[in-house]
């Protein structure tokens, strides 16, 4: 197996460790139910815990080379999405995903800047409305 996949595969089983102890602090083992607070947390973090495992453990046993795990497009998602979470924080919510979206969409489609701010402006408003006003969540 190469080095920076093997690297990749203890990150995501360290990564998925760390959110399963998290998930565990949620509620107190003997409140834990499938609908309490921490249910579904434990649940996704013990499925990524478990496919971590299996993703390790197959590509010991194949020992494929396989392409780079960082493609072009996937780095510039990932730095986006750093981007992104730092706009949340320090701009707000709204502005931050009307920018991300814009810059998807004009990184991917190639768009012309209209046709890419008007599908940022409407599926912001559509997360908006959904989330916000029809499931009432907070949204940040």
């Amino acid at each position: 197996m190469r080095k920076d996949i093997k690297t990749f595969c203890w990150v995501c089983l360290g990564v998925s460790l760390l959110f399963l102890i998290g998930a565990f602090q949620i509620v107190p083992i003997s409140e834990l139910s499938a609908t309490s607070p921490g249910g579904y947390p434990i649940f996704i973090a013990v499925i990524c815990t478990i496919l971590a495992l299996v993703v390790l453990v197959q590509a010991k046993q194949e020992n494929v080379e396989t392409k780079p795990l960082f493609s072009p497009v996937i780095t510039a998602f990932l730095i986006m999405l750093v981007l992104y979470v730092l706009a949340i924080i320090y701009l707000h919510y709204v502005i931050a995903t009307l920018l991300f979206l814009f810059a998807a969409v004009m990184y991917l489609k190639r768009n012309d800047w209209r046709t890419a701010i008007l599908v940022a402006y409407i599926s912001t408003f559509m997360i908006l409305l959904v989330f916000e006003y029809i499931f009432g969540v907070v949204l940040p």
